[in-house]
């Protein structure tokens, strides 16, 4: 009995380095994930993060692609049309279109609030603050800090986007 134990017990380890290795124990595509660094940030994100490939909202009379409700950006593939949103622990107030705000160098929502969705060829930001101050703001250049999906990210400690520039592939990222 001890030996039939040991061999299912064995069976059970090989079983379970296969899927893990197979990439089968990884996050389905379209589920949230949990980001422990996110997580940590002076904007209290709950650590949930999604990849957003449909997501449209309408703000101030413009519909364009946005994080779901309660989700701030923290990265974007343009090209493919995919945020990379991670979701706040609280929110202050509606989200709100910014058509022409800059700080840093590029279109920025008003220092204080992050970017909740964005509409390129208009040049307009979807901008929403969070429940809890924003504390400091860098730029992340190009080629910029990548995920594993690939695309430009803000870098890791919990920051979300705050403003863009496009054509130069540079990030206003706000804690």
């Amino acid at each position: 009995m001890k030996r039939v134990f040991e061999a299912v017990s064995s069976a059970a380890v090989v079983l379970t380095a296969i899927t893990v290795l197979a990439g089968c124990g990884a996050a389905p595509e379209g589920e949230e994930e949990f980001d422990v660094e996110v997580a940590k940030s002076s904007l209290t994100f709950t650590g949930s993060v999604v990849y957003d490939a449909g997501t449209r909202c309408t703000v101030g009379g413009s519909t364009m692609h946005c994080c779901p409700t309660g989700y701030a950006m923290i990265g974007a593939h343009l090209s493919n049309d995919v945020f990379k949103c991670a979701q706040l622990s609280s929110t202050s107030g509606s989200r709100f279109i910014n058509t022409g705000g800059r700080r840093n160098g590029m279109h920025a929502c008003p220092y204080g609030s992050v970017m909740v969705g964005l509409h390129v060829s208009n040049d307009y930001l979807a901008c929403q603050y969070p429940g809890t101050s924003v504390v400091s703001e860098y730029v992340d250049g190009d080629p910029g800090t990548k995920d594993s999906y690939p695309m430009h990210v803000c870098g890791a400690g919990g920051y979300a986007m705050s403003g863009i520039h496009v054509s130069n592939n540079l990030f206003t990222c706000a804690k």
